[in-house]
């Protein structure tokens, strides 16, 4: 079994880190919501009241059904190209800090585990490299965007 490099003073810094990536992340698809979706989810709206002015009172509930699906589709087509996005990024990201912790792992050796000066020395090997797992991370923030917001437009 691997022993369990989860020193209080790893975890904080970990969740500093992971805290931080987090943040930018949650901005930008704040602000992707803000400028890039919310303008579609006003038009499906606007188109859906529409249907419903076209229609009037005459028409069937399959005409307005219809129209409604079809103002729909731009807006979740929007919201899926968002998620399939946010979700790769998250995944690359988790993938490369597991990457990390597989690397940091592997230097472990029996005799060390109970030399505390040994093993701080693999959590700052871990902390090291799980920085640049999340600096790297960060340079993908800004294609990810453009890629949504060229999906968007």
């Amino acid at each position: 079994t691997y022993p369990t490099m989860s020193s209080p003073d790893l975890q904080s810094k970990v969740k500093q880190l992971t805290s931080k990536i987090e943040g930018e992340l949650s901005t930008v698809v704040d602000e992707l919501e803000r400028l890039k979706l919310r303008p579609v989810e006003r038009k499906m709206y606007a188109c859906i009241v529409a249907c419903y002015d076209k229609a009037g009172k005459s028409g069937s509930k399959q005409a307005i059904e219809q129209c409604t699906q079809q103002c729909q589709m731009p807006y979740q087509r929007a919201g899926a190209v968002t998620q399939q996005e946010i979700s790769n990024f998250q995944n690359r990201l988790n993938r490369s800090m597991g990457q990390c912790q597989d690397d940091v792992q592997s230097m472990i050796t029996p005799d060390m585990q109970n030399d505390d000066k040994k093993m701080k020395k693999v959590e700052e090997s871990l902390v090291k490299c799980l920085a640049g797992a999340i600096e790297k991370s960060r340079e993908g923030l800004k294609p990810m965007r453009q890629r949504i917001e060229s999906q968007l437009n």
